[in-house]
């Protein structure tokens, strides 16, 4: 099922929000910095049918690459260009996007690993719920219903309790630690809202998977998170990780997140 493209108003509506296919060489995660930077030959054989496995690539920021569409375009204006872009796609259907994930999209050599924690599973299937589990990074209870559910570009592999913890509370910077691993954290922060803080090296995938959804589904981020969010996209640069994976989706999908090809995007738009 395509999804087709939505108009959208002036004023976008308000809610209370908050692969690599089979072989792909297994990517280790960038470092975190807040310095700006920013067929085959003819043959009788029939063409592959499965999506070409992301090649090995060196963990370092990728420049970003600029589209004629979006130029001199801002807030809305841009936004509905990006809509208009990006939002058809193919519905996988949930179990299809999970299958996806971890067999070949985030299966790195037999293992996936939970993008809060570190924590690898091996497998060659769906795992047990109980040990680990999708992150819908937009949370289904906020508007992540239907084919939303099944977007792999704000799908993630995540531990089970990592998941839990996190639940459908919004990201922010956490100043009052409740429970941390691996960099990722749980508590309040400093205006004593409780939020999910994901380690650095995904502060920027994380921030890019929500604008991008907020774009594609006509969804509101609230400004206390959109001001975080846009620090992290900052912060945290595009890897070459993020970009085979965004090329790797769009070989299932049809689709690619703009704000991985270009992560400057978020700064020409005030409000999400």
């Amino acid at each position: 099922m395509i999804i087709p493209s939505r108009p959208l108003s002036a004023t976008r509506p308000s809610t209370n929000s908050a692969s690599a296919p089979a072989n792909t060489a297994r990517i280790t995660p960038k470092a975190f910095s807040s310095v700006s930077t920013f067929e085959a030959g003819a043959t009788a054989k029939k063409a592959p049918t499965t999506p070409v496995p992301a090649p090995q690539v060196p963990v370092e920021d990728v420049p970003p690459k600029s589209d004629p569409r979006y130029d001199g375009l801002k807030d809305q204006a841009l936004i509905n260009a990006l809509h208009d872009a990006v939002s058809k796609h193919k519905d996988l259907g949930y179990n299809g996007a999970r299958k996806i994930i971890f067999t070949t999209l985030d299966n790195h050599d037999g293992k996936v690993k939970c993008v809060y924690t570190g924590k690898e599973v091996q497998t060659n299937k769906i795992p047990s719920s109980n040990v680990m589990n999708t992150e819908h990074t937009w949370p289904q209870s906020k508007g992540a219903t239907g084919a939303a559910k099944a977007d792999l570009h704000h799908l993630f592999p995540t531990d089970s309790k990592a998941n839990s913890i996190r639940g459908n509370y919004p990201f922010g910077t956490v100043k009052n630690v409740k429970w941390q691993e691996n960099g990722a954290k749980f508590g309040t922060d400093e205006k004593g809202r409780t939020v999910f803080e994901p380690p650095d090296e995904h502060k920027g995938n994380v921030a890019r998977a929500l604008f991008y959804f907020s774009t594609v589904y006509n969804k509101h981020i609230p400004a206390d998170d959109e001001a975080v969010l846009k620090q992290w996209n900052q912060l945290d640069k595009v890897d070459a990780a993020e970009v085979a994976r965004n090329d790797a989706i769009e070989t299932y999908q049809q689709n690619r997140n703009p704000f991985v090809d270009d992560a400057s995007l978020a700064d020409r738009i005030a409000d999400f």
